[in-house]
């Protein structure tokens, strides 16, 4: 069995590859593509601002975006990728009239683009950070930061004093692409391609309701079949969000809730959850998110069938970056401490 050339062992396939000379038990050869010379590894980079360039432009597939983030006009922009290509000797994007596209080669070489600039600034960040404390920002849900994180983010301090931990609320889905997160939480079906996943737990939805309330109307006998109870749903505005949840419709017998019956619906299960504290009716939320209002006796359980939720929680990253040890603590922590929902 013959070893596959030197080039092909890293990723490279030119057709004009002159091997210059081995050097045993040092390294492989030292080789050249071009005018790139090669020993073991890229000694020679291509101009670092034609490299920001390309990973902006190729990030938002849009030159005027890649203008805006780099504080340069568009017309800088394109003639630091035509730097680029020259200087590879090979054409990164299709481009039309309005529009430009990766090419097949500049897919591939954007990808390592990305992640190599990605791990620069990491490397830049950890180094520039007091060596006594390091810094985490992780995506979730507000709902979750605030009910359950927040409660109980002072049993991770107490494990990891030296680890500050900030959270990014925001609705939008990270991309973790230059937006600064180490890694989020997420409520979903658990199909990852690009992440690494770990499992946290899978929420089980409870009927609660004020005690004046349970005093007032007493017990929900039947989830199927609420009787006169009046209940109370959210439905949030975008449908992708909305169809994530469980609401009453799923629950009562066949998915139709009688019209002579109260139901309101409000924007969000915050909402909704206020408004059963208050004496509202009834509404379906999951256990992790109610904890102080049980103990606290605000709150209290109409019936004991739980309802599994749609989804379940999982902490993702991306796959291949820097190992971080302050990222894998909290994760580890996740895992232990949401281990009791597990068991429901």
């Amino acid at each position: 069995m013959t070893d596959p050339p030197l080039c092909a062992c890293y990723g490279l396939y030119p057709a004009d590859v002159r091997i210059i000379a081995r050097v045993p038990g040092l390294v492989h050869a030292v080789f050249q593509i071009g005018v790139l010379d090669f020993i073991g590894i890229l000694v020679k980079l291509p101009p670092m601002n034609a490299l920001r360039a390309f990973e902006a432009v190729s990030r938002h597939g849009n030159v005027s975006k890649a203008a805006d983030e780099l504080c340069v006009s568009q017309g800088a922009v394109s003639q630091q990728l035509r730097n680029l290509e020259d200087y590879l000797g090979r054409e990164l994007f299709i481009r039309t009239p309005n529009s430009v596209a990766l090419s097949e080669t500049g897919e591939t070489f954007a990808a390592v683009v990305q992640q190599s600039l990605r791990e620069i600034a990491e490397a830049a960040t950890e180094v520039t950070s007091p060596a006594t404390q390091r810094s985490l920002t992780i995506s979730v849900w507000q709902g979750f930061a605030v009910k359950w994180l927040l409660p109980n983010l002072g049993n991770f301090y107490e494990l990891s004093p030296d680890i500050t931990v900030v959270f990014d609320e925001s609705v939008r889905l990270v991309t973790f692409k230059n937006d600064g997160v180490d890694g989020a939480i997420r409520f979903c079906d658990g199909e990852f391609d690009d992440l690494e996943s770990t499992f946290l737990f899978h929420p089980q939805l409870y009927a609660v309701a004020s005690p004046e309330y349970l005093q007032r109307q007493g017990k929900l006998e039947s989830l199927a079949n609420p009787g006169n109870h009046s209940l109370l749903d959210y439905q949030y505005g975008s449908k992708e969000i909305r169809d994530q949840h469980i609401h009453w419709e799923d629950v009562v017998a066949d998915n139709r809730i009688d019209p002579g019956i109260s139901h309101e619906t409000y924007p969000d299960d915050h909402q909704a959850f206020n408004a059963a504290l208050q004496g509202r009716g009834i509404v379906l939320i999951a256990s992790h998110l109610i904890e102080e209002e049980l103990v606290s006796g605000k709150i209290c359980y109409m019936n004991p069938e739980p309802v599994p939720a749609r989804f379940s929680y999982y902490f993702v990253y991306p796959k291949n970056v820097r190992h971080n040890p302050a990222r894998d603590a909290f994760r580890d922590w996740l895992v232990d401490s949401l281990g009791r929902y597990r068991d429901e």
